[in-house]
């Protein structure tokens, strides 16, 4: 099979190699789509070596090792691939552990599907189930809990506002620009839900009342709001959103938190006042039994949300010549030409494929 190999310099080599067997708990998918995330030109240089960093799957299985239940041949599925290993979704064959992947629907596009495992999986983080006695209490009583979400327009961003709606958390407060349009659908005017325009302010200070000010609008108790999602975690960002939310703790001690994807735990010059924590994604794929049972519980609501509708695809665009194609699109990711889209490659397309 074809192969994309990712060089710390960006480019990509396409090798020859071997399908891959799945062992205990694994899923051997054929790939129809790949998706690729910031992360996928960054990791060579983080790790030193060159590798196919893809994670993003969507295609059929192919097979299936011991022990995994649920998943037969020719099920169309997507699937989260655990980072850092080999046998990626830059190739026309990818393993996968069977808790980190989900059945799709006939009505969602394997394109649509490539857009969804890693985002949606990052985004679950830090946010109550959608089916949770907190959650069915905040839809009968109409519980204020308000959220910031900086960055709308990123895949991580835009799925977790998709997820807070449906776990009925408002107001959700979300920062993006004029590319975050796509989202509005999901935010819910009346619960005090908002897109804040970042780019029609034109200093920090001004784009900071305006955040509290929306909080405010929303009917967020005391005005305040205890918890944001920080889904691009730059010391810049963290510092301009702590800004929005430090306040001094509650009777209990409770203090504003924001939650960052870049694993930081302080940023200098910030705010004391307000707790930095991290999403770890990588929890979902720990050799730990509670982790698999919250990766395939989190599977299975992303496979019922495609199905009624409350989670959908990313944007995205596609690139030319299968995976010949992946370096420009990481490219376009590393310099910024490629926003508020996902880059998608289909590796059959590939010339000397075997499909």
């Amino acid at each position: 099979m074809k192969e994309a190999i990712v060089r710390k310099d960006t480019s990509v080599d396409i090798v020859d190699s071997p399908i891959p067997k799945p062992g205990p708990g694994y899923v051997l998918i054929k790939v129809i789509v790949a998706g690729s995330n910031p992360k996928d030109w960054k990791i060579p240089i983080v790790l030193g070596y060159d590798m196919n960093t893809g994670d993003d799957i969507a295609g059929t299985v192919e097979a299936v090792g011991d022990d995994v239940v649920g998943f037969n041949k020719g099920d169309r599925v997507a699937a989260f691939h655990e980072m850092r290993t080999s046998q990626g979704a830059f190739a026309e064959y990818a393993i996968a552990p069977y808790y980190t992947t989900f059945h799709i629907p006939d009505s969602t596009t394997f394109e649509e599907a490539a857009t969804i495992p890693l985002a949606a999986y990052t985004s679950e983080l830090e946010l109550p189930e959608p089916w949770s006695p907190l959650s069915k209490a905040a839809s009968k009583e109409g519980t204020k809990r308000p959220l910031i979400i900086y960055r709308a327009s990123t895949a991580i961003g835009a799925f977790g506002i998709k997820l807070a709606a449906v776990a009925n958390i408002h107001p959700i407060i979300a920062v993006g620009s004029k590319r975050s349009e796509f989202i509005k659908p999901f935010l819910d005017e009346s619960k005090g839900d908002v897109l804040v325009d970042y780019t029609a302010y034109s200093t920090k200070e001004e784009l900071i009342k305006a955040i509290q000010e929306a909080v405010k609008k929303g009917g967020a108790p005391d005005g305040r709001c205890w918890k944001a999602f920080d889904s691009v975690s730059e010391d810049d960002t963290i510092r301009l959103v702590i800004k929005v939310i430090a306040s001094p703790p509650d009777a209990t001690g409770r203090r504003p938190k924001v939650t960052n994807i870049l694993l930081k735990t302080e940023v200098e010059d910030s705010d004391p006042s307000v707790n930095i924590v991290f999403s770890l994604v990588g929890h979902v794929h720990y050799e730990d039994e509670n982790n698999k049972l919250i990766s395939v519980v989190w599977g299975a609501a992303f496979a019922r949300g495609l199905r009624e509708g409350w989670l959908t695809s990313h944007p995205y665009t596609i690139g030319e010549n299968g995976l010949e194609g992946l370096s420009e699109g990481l490219k376009g990711l590393k310099d910024g030409k490629i926003r508020a889209q996902k880059f998608l490659t289909r590796p059959s397309e590939t010339p000397g494929a075997s499909d």
